[in-house]
């Protein structure tokens, strides 16, 4: 069996624990995607997980005779979901089969054994035409049934509440242009301006802005998942932003009601800052309830990838997520271009975490 270390956060990226940790993670991402764009240097890693203020992250590796195989992670959100575990556990390729995922598993229900509640993601390519796959009971969208987080997490009683795709847009050849889509969906928003900017937020803006985050959490379709409401104010607001622009540069689309002056949709672009072909983060999409109906979603993302594209002419490609029953907002994204490259199961499971006997969701071909 292998040898599992917590690993501390280290004084330097030098260490050799957070390099290994990190090339482990690089692996991760080239399995996943086949390419480097992904990957995050290790020195900003180290600054994202120093300055990281709402969320707790353990680290463990497996080492099987002083090499390391693979990598666990328990994370909490303290601020939100005090109660709640995401746990995520890899092993490299060249060492499964071996038992390494169950021992770092054993070791994640040990250190987790006060949380009412536990979250895995695994992520795998889409299944392939006849392909055993499971479903969630919403019946939207599918995951490889024998991909081994999959498996792993099943073992332990995680069930399937959500897929999600993983989509790509390609910046420097996009299928259609966002100038064509931008000026579509201003024919249907007259009563609405859009802004965008690099940077921080505005000290005006940070209320408005802390109504559409917290939206985020309850308007999203969430499938068979426990959804834990998110508080935002102004200044986790400011906090939030310092710290992504750390490492990132934060490009930013809001919709304005002219009636009012308060902003209502909102579009959000990270890209990595020390490298300029790194894939670029699409984060928080939304438009409030009230404001639904003229295509806001469309003119904010539009806008923003122009602004993106004029900023960072060298940008390469844009990766997001989006709830595979959340069809108006595939909509949007495939209107644009966007193209699914990978799916995520949201699996969920209640204390105690211990290994099940038969999986509880529906096995289909």
């Amino acid at each position: 069996m292998p040898e599992i270390l917590e690993i501390a956060l280290p004084a330097s990226a030098d260490d050799p624990r957070w390099q290994a940790y990190c090339h482990l993670n690089h692996e991760y991402n080239h399995e996943l995607i086949g390419t480097t764009e992904w990957d995050e240097s290790p020195e900003d890693a180290l600054v994202q997980a120093v300055a990281e203020t709402d969320h707790t992250l353990r680290r463990y590796l497996a080492y099987d005779d002083d090499a390391p195989v693979g990598y666990a992670r328990v994370l909490v959100n303290h601020v939100d979901e005090p109660d709640a575990a995401a746990l995520n556990v890899y092993v490299h390729p060249g060492h499964r089969g071996r038992g390494h995922g169950r021992a770092l598993a054993e070791r994640l229900v040990q250190d987790t054994a006060g949380f009412a509640r536990f979250e895995t993601w695994p992520m795998a390519p889409p299944p392939a035409p006849g392909e055993d796959v499971l479903t969630p009971s919403s019946g939207a969208g599918a995951i490889p049934a024998g991909h081994p987080g999959v498996r792993l997490a099943l073992s332990y009683g995680f069930t399937v509440g959500q897929i999600e795709r993983v989509s790509r847009y390609d910046v420097a050849a996009p299928a259609v242009d966002p100038a064509e889509a931008l000026a579509e969906a201003e024919r249907f928003s007259a009563d609405y301006e859009v802004h965008t900017w690099e940077g921080p937020a505005e000290e005006s803006l940070r209320a408005d802005l802390a109504v559409l985050k917290a939206r985020m959490s309850t308007d999203v379709p969430a499938g068979d998942l426990t959804v834990a409401e998110q508080t935002w104010d102004a200044e986790r607001v400011r906090r939030k932003d310092e710290q992504i622009l750390l490492t990132g540069r934060f490009f930013r689309a809001v919709a304005r009601h002219r009636g009012t002056g308060r902003i209502v949709g909102l579009n959000e672009l990270v890209a990595p800052r020390s490298r300029a072909d790194g894939l670029i983060d699409q984060w928080d999409t939304i438009v409030l309830p009230e404001h639904r109906g003229h295509r806001l979603g469309m003119r904010v993302k539009a806008a923003n990838l122009l602004a993106l594209r004029r900023a960072l002419p060298e940008a390469r490609a844009i990766i997001t997520w989006n709830a595979e029953e959340n069809r108006p907002m595939l909509d949007v994204n495939e209107a644009l271009g966007f193209r699914p490259i990978l799916v995520e199961a949201a699996m969920e499971a209640t204390a105690p975490l211990r290994r099940a006997a038969t999986p509880a969701n529906r096995l289909q071909k």
